[in-house]
């Protein structure tokens, strides 16, 4: 199975990663510049095809804008939170989760923090949640392809394993106790809900810890991917997890 990848900065990032199967790449004819040069070295070197195309031809590709780059590429790979928990053994780790997020470019942006961050892995459920697909990995700007990806049928049930295997899991929630009250442990993993009613009744009562943004304004909320943004930010540098570690 196959999708389309567009942008400059996510085509150059799946080469650089190596994780994905490239297939073809497409750039805009009378394009330059050190990240065009960049993509074509890293093809020739890695034997990826690639060709000179005019713009219809990218446009008829796909619908967002492209930068002058499009590449058929295999789809995201997903791992199974067993094998990961079991490739990280005993290592520190920050772990994040989403609670039905239904909003693509939230999940782009999420994605981007923790490749930014260096968060362990991401736990995405296969059902009511926005797909990691095109926009997601368009907006990450190619940190999809740096952060495992953890497809999961059951949050709750995937908070108990989680929480077997000595995790500390922390909702982030409007009703939780201030962050600065919290200090994280070796191993965490935070859930983010869904942008309109947050997290799921089950899922907040699994969680160990609420916790919540202080605000001094009159917004009543921050927007999911920006709170994700700053948990993840004051979780690192508040703990002793360290990067993430290389699986």
């Amino acid at each position: 199975m196959s999708e389309f990848v567009y942008g400059r900065q996510p085509v150059l990032e799946i080469l650089k990663a190596g994780q994905r199967t490239l297939h073809k790449i497409w750039l805009l004819e009378g394009t330059g510049g050190d990240i065009i040069q960049e993509i074509q070295n890293l093809a020739r070197a890695q034997g990826i095809p690639f060709e000179w195309a005019r713009r219809e031809h990218l446009d008829k590709r796909v619908q967002g804008h492209h930068q002058g780059v499009v590449a058929q590429a295999s789809a995201v790979a997903f791992q199974t939170l067993d094998d990961f928990l079991r490739q990280l053994k005993a290592a520190p780790a920050l772990i994040i989760a989403l609670d039905e997020i239904q909003d693509p470019h939230n999940v782009g942006a999420i994605l981007r923090s923790a490749g930014f961050f260096g968060v362990s892995a991401v736990l995405v459920p296969k059902w009511r949640n926005a797909p990691v697909g095109e926009t997601a990995a368009r907006v990450s700007s190619g940190a999809i392809e740096h952060v495992p990806l953890i497809k999961i049928t059951n949050l709750a049930q995937s908070i108990m394993d989680l929480q077997e295997a000595n995790f500390e899991v922390i909702g982030a929630d409007t009703s939780g106790e201030p962050m600065e009250s919290y200090q994280p442990g070796k191993r965490c993993a935070i859930v983010f809900g869904s942008e309109g009613s947050g997290l799921r009744r089950l899922v907040r009562e699994r969680c160990d810890k609420l916790l919540a943004i202080p605000g001094a304004g009159k917004v009543a909320s921050l927007n999911v991917a920006a709170t994700a943004a700053i948990f993840i930010y004051e979780f690192r540098r508040r703990s002793s997890i360290g990067r993430a570690p290389v699986l």
